[in-house]
């Protein structure tokens, strides 16, 4: 570019008379000069960008840095896994969201493999339907619950991530193919009676501060009836080696 702008500058000169030395020197220089203010004008606007990529990162962390310390109440939500575990794992989950679905058909089954099955960490979900996002999938978590009345709360709760569905007979007929009694299971689904709950959950997790899923957080289990404390969140469905990372940390 400076080369371009120094033989644009001697045609301009030769076009204009006789030029002596001295002359086209001093065009020369004030041109390196132009070049030179313009070099230092595009740092400075490369330095205010590069200060605020930085300011919004720091900005899009902080959901994360501030759910630590405090303390998620785990009492009565469902749970699997070692109860003399030492580690906990909170889900914080939408049925419909397609991250959520992702984490679930690609790194739940390596967590339950390795973490959840030989003991080593005891593992909880909690309702957290978005209605903005997903206007259709609070009828789901009451779905979830309505199964869990009748021992089978896991295999529901991983049939709702398999397919999406949306109204009571396709709800029905996903309990069905877990084994429950499905009569008493839409009956519970029409009569609302887990919808309280889920509502309560969402409140709770807004509280917390918990602004998307899914969310993660990791803490000591601890004893019954009392919350835990959160140590460390994770949040999205990220690869199994970030979960694995975090996990061993814990346990460490």
């Amino acid at each position: 570019m400076p080369r371009l702008a120094a033989v644009t500058l001697l045609a301009m000169l030769s076009m204009s008379g006789p030029q002596t030395p001295q002359d086209e020197v001093a065009a020369l220089r004030k041109e390196v000069e132009a070049l030179k203010a313009q070099q230092t004008a595009m740092q400075r606007d490369l330095n205010v960008i590069k200060n605020f990529l930085q300011v919004l990162a720091q900005a899009q962390q902080p959901a994360e840095a501030a759910l630590v310390d405090k303390t998620v109440q785990v009492d009565g939500v469902p749970m699997k896994g070692a109860l003399n575990a030492k580690v906990m794992m909170v889900e914080v989950s939408d049925y419909h969201c397609p991250f959520c679905r992702r984490f679930r058909q690609q790194t739940q089954p390596q967590i339950d493999t390795q973490y959840i099955e030989t003991g080593k960490i005891r593992y909880a979900f909690i309702d957290y339907p978005i209605a903005q996002l997903h206007p259709d999938a609070f009828r789901a978590h009451e779905a979830a619950n309505c199964a869990g009345e009748q021992g089978k709360y896991w295999e529901m709760n991983s049939q709702l991530f398999e397919q999406p569905v949306r109204d009571v007979p396709a709800l029905v007929a996903q309990a069905g193919k877990v084994g429950v009694n499905t009569s008493q299971f839409k009956s519970c689904l029409e009569g609302g009676k887990y919808a309280a709950p889920v509502r309560e959950s969402i409140s709770r997790m807004q509280a917390l501060g918990i602004d998307s899923t899914p969310t993660f957080l990791l803490g000591v289990t601890p004893s019954p009836g009392q919350p835990m404390k959160i140590v460390k969140v994770v949040k999205g469905a990220l690869p199994f080696a970030d979960f694995q990372t975090a996990l061993d940390s814990m346990l460490k």
